[in-house]
């Protein structure tokens, strides 16, 4: 694995990116059909990009009639929406590939348009840059967001594992990518040793977050927008699948209220991830009745990424039980607005929360030590806003200025490396 770049970005301005983002937009609404982190982190890199006078062409597919055929994210950059299986789930989805690669070239032609490197997300878009890469000479960067080998590791109970063909793609992009680029330490050991990738060519780059945006707010003032009064507040803010451990945080919710903890509430945000006919909405309803808590837990839907911090400030606590996450950017965005964060102890949760310090970490998904270490900070308000401000400096290391300056280094030296490699005739190994 590749030391850690510079600070200071040296991406030439005037370059062009072409960033592939096949099965989700950076423009839609988060916690919806899937999207999530990957729709922040491409939409924040394209913005801090444009900044720097580097343009970017993010592809993605149309899922509705009314999508454009372009939109303006920023001014050097631009959503172009492709027809690719307007209501297939991800899997389905790669039969599309070939053709969605077929018209990210026309689009080029078309436009008579030149890009210097291919900036894919996600092992779909990774095998569409598979494609295009061979006949457009050009570097070739991926992020993977998360990785189906890492998942199928920690499954939680009833959950599908992830196929085998997605780990096949997922090896073929770690063999041919000319940069690799993982969110975490523990996810760059990941391709190395899962699957196979040259170390060289594995760099460690921690999204990051916007600061403005996510900040402390009062928390009586953020109850009133968001229109809740008194009582202590959880939070869970995520897609609603099994692997969010959603479930754990109902089971814990149960046993506080049986600690003298009467007038908590659970606030779910996101929406349903529906796995065939099954609906996990649907499910964590039928667990908190079990429970003898749904008249306790709110599922709301998706709000507005604008009205997020306001449900950070209103809470006392941010709940995360995944079973996996590649990066934790909704503990990064809580412990920005003060609150302390209660988590399970993967990889993606470790890099942003520090034990004992911003909020627990915890090994399994026992919701007995959930519950234990929430009512810790229930009981105790001091060290709960002491942990608050901990992580609030934490969340202050990592920003997407930062983000795009490391990308930006390590994106100038594959292009500068790849161009002298077409000059003198020698293929990609």
């Amino acid at each position: 694995m590749a030391e850690a770049t510079p600070l200071i970005s040296n991406l030439a301005a005037g370059r062009r990116i072409g960033v592939i983002s096949m099965h989700t937009s950076p423009t839609a609404s988060l916690g919806q059909n899937g999207n999530g982190g990957l729709n922040v982190y491409v939409r924040e890199v394209a913005n801090a990009f444009s900044d720097r006078g580097i343009a970017t062409d993010i592809f993605t597919r149309r899922q509705s009639p009314d999508d454009p055929a372009i939109e303006s994210l920023a001014p050097l950059s631009r959503v172009i929406y492709l027809p690719a299986g307007r209501s297939l789930d991800k899997y389905s989805l790669y039969e599309e590939v070939p053709a969605f690669a077929a018209g990210i070239r026309a689009f080029a032609e078309r436009e008579h348009l030149t890009y210097d490197m291919l900036y894919s997300h996600y092992w779909l878009s990774g095998e569409v840059a598979c494609l295009l890469r061979a006949d457009m000479g050009i570097a070739w960067a991926h992020t993977a967001h998360t990785l189906g080998l890492v998942k199928n590791r920690t499954l939680a109970s009833g959950a599908k594992p992830e196929p085998a063909l997605r780990i096949q793609v997922e090896g073929e992009i770690a063999r041919q990518a000319d940069l690799l680029i993982g969110s975490t330490p523990d996810e760059a050991d990941d391709l190395i040793r899962l699957y196979g990738a040259d170390p060289d060519r594995v760099h460690v780059v921690a999204p990051g977050i916007d600061l403005v945006t996510f900040q402390p707010f009062d928390r009586a003032e953020a109850r009133r927008k968001i229109g809740y009064g008194p009582g202590r507040l959880l939070l869970f803010v995520g897609r609603l699948e099994r692997l969010k451990g959603v479930d754990v945080a109902i089971r814990a919710l149960a046993l506080l209220r049986d600690r003298d903890h009467a007038d908590l509430r659970l606030i779910v945000l996101g929406e349903d991830v529906r796995d065939g006919d099954e609906s996990e909405k649907e499910r964590l309803k039928a667990v908190a009745s079990a429970s003898g808590v749904r008249d306790r837990v709110d599922f709301l839907g998706t709000v507005a990424h604008h009205e997020l911090p306001y449900f950070y400030a209103a809470a006392d606590v941010c709940v995360m039980p995944s079973y996996s996450e590649s990066f934790g950017l909704v503990a990064l965005e809580a412990q920005a607005c003060g609150r302390p964060v209660v988590a399970s102890g993967v990889s993606g949760l470790r890099s942003v929360v520090r034990d004992e310090v911003s909020g627990y970490l915890i090994a399994d998904h026992d919701p007995a030590i959930y519950a234990e270490r929430i009512g810790r900070l229930l009981s105790d308000p001091e060290l709960a806003q002491q942990m608050g401000k901990r992580g609030r400096l934490l969340a202050q290391r990592f920003s997407w200025t930062r983000t795009a300056d490391r990308l930006g280094n390590l994106f100038e030296g594959a292009i500068e490396s790849t161009q002298a490699r077409v000059q003198t005739g020698v293929r990609h190994e």
